[in-house]
């Protein structure tokens, strides 16, 4: 396949590090065809950094670089008009998690691809790490039998909301870490949720002016009876070891699986901790979204995938107002 000419949208954090990637020729499929974002000087300094153009705007954009490709990772409440003006200039999308914070948007997000008839995909990069796909695979093969249950954690440092996103009070450790785990059950078990019933701590972050969650844990029903247990908690101290404590296990009618994510396998430590195989699967991530635009590989995350993670975390959220168990809008 020819090399594609993407186009970064946004110059926060996961922007930054999708660039490097790109850049550091991590990502075989991918040329840097620009960074862009409203803040322009934001912009500018990320592209110095690795040698391509820098744009205040989409349009001015997509009009210069003649980019194959983008990816949107605007903060999460900001997705929906980036994803529809790349749609209506026929660039293929990526667009980072979750695919929008309201079922309106991603909805229209949904229709704004689909009547351009461009190639657009969610970032949920769990699908891509080495220990969930071999759950997958555990679970095809029948190797535990029917799932009857399973739990899920994906907790963070303090640093992610204090000190990383700046834009954390506009969501939640549901939003931001619980969509993955959402997002990567639908993937293992193939079955739509029907209701969720959550719960959720603050103080902590309150107390240092952000105006968000401290952790969210739910329970969520799914078709067949399948029920499923989830936490996020993103006040973990900043001396934890890890970027994030992801784990997985499923309970089948002939066996248990279990997966941990949280090391990712390699700990380097010298003058500062780092886990160099962390990245991988975001690179191969990337390299699947490229690879299906010109119809090869497999696995990959369709904006209706997308849309049924978003339901679920907006009944989740009507659930946190109203104290009780919320159906999942079909």
């Amino acid at each position: 396949m020819d090399r594609k000419r993407l186009l970064v949208v946004g110059a926060g954090a996961m922007g930054s590090m999708y660039s490097q990637l790109v850049a550091a020729g991590r990502v075989p499929e991918a040329e840097l065809a620009g960074i862009v974002d409203t803040d322009g000087a934001r912009a500018l300094e990320l592209a110095s950094t690795l040698g391509c153009p820098a744009f205040g705007d989409i349009e001015a954009a997509v009009r210069q670089a003649r980019p194959d490709a983008a990816y949107v990772a605007t903060p999460d409440h900001l997705h929906r008009q980036p994803v529809e003006a790349l749609a209506a200039a026929g660039i293929a999308i990526l667009v980072e998690k979750p695919l929008a914070t309201t079922v309106e948007d991603a909805r229209a997000m949904t229709e704004a691809v689909e009547r351009a008839g461009v190639h657009a995909e969610v970032n949920y990069g769990l699908r891509w790490h080495p220990a969930f796909q071999e759950a997958r695979r555990a679970i095809e093969s029948g190797e535990v039998g029917e799932v009857r249950t399973l739990s899920a954690r994906m907790n963070a440092p303090i640093t992610l909301p204090r000190d990383r996103l700046r834009w954390s009070g506009r969501t939640s450790p549901a939003w931001y870490l619980m969509s993955h785990l959402l997002d990567l059950t639908f993937w293992l078990v193939g079955r739509h949720a029907e209701s969720v019933y959550a719960s959720g701590s603050r103080g902590t972050l309150a107390a240092g002016g952000l105006g968000t969650l401290d952790s969210v844990r739910a329970i969520v029903r799914y078709r067949g009876g399948i029920d499923a247990g989830f936490e996020s908690v993103w006040i973990l101290p900043a001396s934890w070891p890890t970027a994030a404590e992801t784990s997985l296990r499923v309970v089948g009618s002939e066996g248990v699986l279990e997966a941990d994510a949280s090391h990712q396998g390699v700990l380097i430590a010298g003058q500062h901790l780092r886990q160099p195989a962390s990245t991988a699967w975001y690179a191969a991530r990337l390299s699947a979204f490229l690879r299906s635009i010109d119809g090869l590989g497999q696995t990959r995350v369709t904006f209706h995938d997308g849309l049924e993670t978003t339901r679920i975390l907006a009944a989740l959220d009507r659930s946190l107002q109203s104290g009780r168990a919320e159906r999942v809008e079909p």
